[in-house]
């Protein structure tokens, strides 16, 4: 009884943290069948691509690479990923790529790879909403452990549509170097994986509303 208590609370918390949100993100990644990139012209910056598999969709701006870079090599066989920003081969300006789903989405996640502080992810949802997501923790209510841009760390991330609303689009941009990303998924997690992130959530409202009564 404890248990459900607690999730329930948890839960309660995390609504309370997303009243006007319009999509969820968190830390953390689906399963099942992956949405793998390709294009008719890899590595060729703006050459676009597409999205098939698990989800489809259209991809505008970037470029895709086969896998031969440090961030997805030996993790990811046989996957492609996008790049957005200046290098490696020089996207931009804008330095940014859009990934528009062909059918909108309650759910999607991916790896980010090697995260910075100059990657800006955008999550538009219908209904015109647009939210604003960082590897420093804006949009996630939390930092991602490793934000130096490090080739051989990725972060899965994953988004959920809140209240009926639904993922339309991703915009990836970087100011420096590139966003990377690969290992796209629409199958949300097992009902346990939501309790553990319902749990996670409620445990960072508890911290920080303490940190507020210590300050």
């Amino acid at each position: 009884m404890k248990t459900v208590n607690a999730l329930v609370a948890s839960a309660a918390l995390a609504a309370s943290f997303s009243a006007n949100a319009l999509v969820q993100g968190t830390l953390g990644g689906g399963t099942g069948p992956l949405a793998l990139l390709s294009s008719p012209t890899l590595g060729v910056p703006g050459s676009g691509g597409t999205l098939s598999g698990a989800v489809s969709g259209t991809l505008t701006g970037g470029a895709v690479f086969a896998i031969d870079m440090t961030f997805a090599d030996d993790v990811l066989s046989g996957e492609n990923f996008l790049a957005a920003g200046p290098t490696p081969g020089g996207f931009g300006p804008p330095n940014t790529a859009t990934l528009t789903f062909t059918t909108p989405l309650n759910y999607i996640s991916f790896l980010w790879g090697s995260p910075d502080t100059y990657n800006t992810l955008t999550v538009n949802s219908t209904g015109g909403g647009s939210q604003t997501f960082t590897a420093t923790g804006v949009g996630f209510g939390t930092a991602f452990p490793v934000t130096n841009g490090d080739q051989a760390f990725m972060q899965a991330v994953q988004f959920q549509g809140l209240s009926g609303s639904l993922i339309t689009s991703l915009v990836f941009n970087s100011t420096v170097d590139a966003f990377e990303a690969a290992h796209f998924t629409a199958q949300v997690p097992e009902p346990e994986t939501y309790a553990l992130m319902l749990a996670g959530l409620g445990a960072i409202g508890f911290m920080s509303r303490r940190r507020r009564k210590t300050n």
